[in-house]
């Protein structure tokens, strides 16, 4: 396990859940795809980017909760459970966008990661905006409390970048 030298707390119903901080690894920003899209098919909303290049090499192999701070202030929270880890979500997920990931579902073609591609680009965003951009890791091993926990730490928090409790920040953002 990585040393944890600055944490943030994050509170539901009295509670404090302190969130281990660490840098993620810019490999590149500001990444258009499209000259690599296939051309018969339809992006999702969050497909055409820009996306950036990043990595994290911290608690690569363990699963729990994570969340992404700019500037000091928590902008996403979301968890790693299953079969899953860290070092799977962000360094094959969230860090590296591929065309697949930006494609519509339909026709016999399965779902692109919307998630994936939202996220990426709002950390493009802030990078471009130079804000200070941290990732966040709560370990935890039980697959229930993870997900029950992400779910009340983001109903009591709302932070910004999480749209799928919120449908009218989902609207906004079509």
């Amino acid at each position: 396990m990585a040393n944890c030298n600055q944490t943030i707390s994050i509170q539901e119903n009295g509670h404090n859940y302190s969130f281990c901080l660490h840098d993620i690894v810019i490999k590149d920003i500001n990444i258009f795809l499209t000259s690599r899209m296939a051309p018969d098919r339809l992006l999702h909303r969050f497909g055409k980017g820009p996306f950036c290049n990043f990595i994290i090499d911290d608690h690569l192999k363990e699963k729990g909760l994570y969340c992404f701070v700019v500037n000091g202030k928590v902008k996403y929270i979301g968890k790693v459970t299953r079969n899953s880890n860290f070092g799977k979500r962000f360094n094959g997920g969230y860090g590296h966008i591929s065309p697949y990931n930006c494609y519509k579902a339909g026709n016999g073609h399965p779902c692109g990661r919307l998630t994936n591609c939202h996220i990426n680009s709002l950390i493009n965003k802030a990078i471009l905006a130079k804000n200070v951009i941290k990732i966040g890791f709560l370990v935890m091993n039980n697959d229930v409390s993870i997900s029950a926990t992400e779910k009340a730490l983001i109903m009591t928090n709302n932070p910004e970048w999480n749209i799928q409790f919120n449908q009218s920040k989902a609207t906004l953002q079509k």
